[in-house]
């Protein structure tokens, strides 16, 4: 005869943390064990565009995501245009940070070069002037992205020479992943 021991549920806590001027500092939603910083977490944050070449980072967020994380959903969503018509850009996600105008190195998530064309719409995402506001493109029917051993940096590309861009583009970034807690950086 096996002896069953009853054991207290799992406590799961709901932790909604949100900066003071949302505007530009990241939201975070995190679902996760009471005990750690494991569990589902949703992050968004609006990004200002820099100029930059072509593929090369126009911005990055303020936190990354630790190792052994799996990304099962992002996207990009247009917030401000730019006065030019300067300002395709695209999702990608690094093992390390990368400066602004620096050559973008990373695995692209969201925009129309992911690999099996899979975002929805397949197409980057177009904060130019010829750009609407609240337009958005996300990773669509892309798997879930395994992080593994790699942290996560989120870096929002440029796909076109936006080396003369005007304006204030910004563009907001979402993502959703399971894992680790997103941290500082």
């Amino acid at each position: 005869m096996s002896r069953v021991e009853e054991r207290a549920p799992a406590t799961f806590t709901n932790n909604l943390t949100q900066a003071a001027d949302a505007t530009d500092a990241g939201t975070t939603d995190s679902h996760m064990h009471q005990s750690s910083t494991v569990g589902v977490h949703e992050y968004f944050e609006v990004v200002s565009l820099s100029t930059s070449d072509d593929n090369d980072v126009s911005a990055s967020l303020s936190k990354y995501i630790p190792a052994g994380a799996v990304i099962i959903d992002a996207g990009l969503t247009v917030v401000e245009i730019a006065t030019s018509a300067h300002g395709d850009v695209a999702l990608e996600v690094h093992s390390a940070a990368v400066a602004d105008d620096a050559a973008s190195a990373g695995t692209e998530i969201v925009g129309a070069d992911v690999s099996g064309n899979v975002s929805s719409p397949d197409a980057d995402l177009d904060a130019s002037s010829d750009g609407v506001v609240g337009e958005a493109v996300s990773m669509g029917s892309l798997l879930p992205v395994d992080r593994a051993t790699d942290a996560t940096y989120l870096h929002v590309c440029s796909k076109e020479d936006m080396s003369s861009m005007e304006g204030s583009p910004k563009v907001g970034v979402y993502v959703k992943w399971l894992g680790k807690a997103a941290v500082d950086i």
